[in-house]
């Protein structure tokens, strides 16, 4: 079971999550937060006592929600050969559509951060992890998370991004490459 303050935290960084996808990165303050949370400034500096403090967290809290997606959906594949990379995509498929501008933001906080940069290449070494150990070939795999990366960058940076009919295509490809 988990603590108050463990209920707490959660809940404030649900609460910075949802302010970020609603006014987007740029509009973060620890005040904003807090409002968001309906706690506190002095309530949300006890969990997170400075923003980069609540970046860490949130990058953490982010990447184990991912996580719990990937896990889902590879436990739900009843195909073993190639479904971490089937998971990864269906996963990052979802979260390049619902997490936008989280992920651009947090990716951009941790150029700046090593902290926060050590958690995301923890969670992308995880990640590389699984997929290499999928019942196929490593460097197949290898080249579908690679392909994911280069969707996330196009998209999130705003790089020559793909149109949905095209990513949906590049997708469907990424997938049967698992087979």
């Amino acid at each position: 079971m988990e603590s108050k303050a463990a209920i707490k935290r959660k809940h404030i960084l649900k609460s910075a999550k949802e302010f970020i996808l609603k006014n987007g990165f740029n509009a973060l303050t620890l005040d904003s937060v807090a409002k968001q949370a309906g706690i506190s400034k002095g309530g949300l500096l006890y969990h997170f006592p400075n923003k980069e403090a609540l970046l860490i967290g949130l990058a953490q809290y982010i990447f184990e929600e991912f996580t719990m997606r990937l896990e889902e959906h590879a436990k739900k594949d009843p195909i073993e050969k190639g479904k971490w990379c089937r998971a990864f995509i269906e996963a990052s498929k979802w979260d390049l559509e619902h997490n936008a501008e989280l992920n651009v933001g947090i990716i951009a906080a941790s150029m700046l951060n090593p902290d926060l940069l050590e958690n995301i290449s923890q969670s992308c070494d995880y990640i590389q992890n699984k997929v290499e150990q999928d019942n196929i070939n490593p460097v197949t795999a290898t080249i579908i998370r690679l392909a994911i990366d280069g969707l996330y960058y196009s998209e999130l940076f705003n790089i020559a991004p793909l149109d949905d009919k095209l990513r949906e295509k590049v997708i469907q490809q990424l997938i049967n490459m698992t087979k």
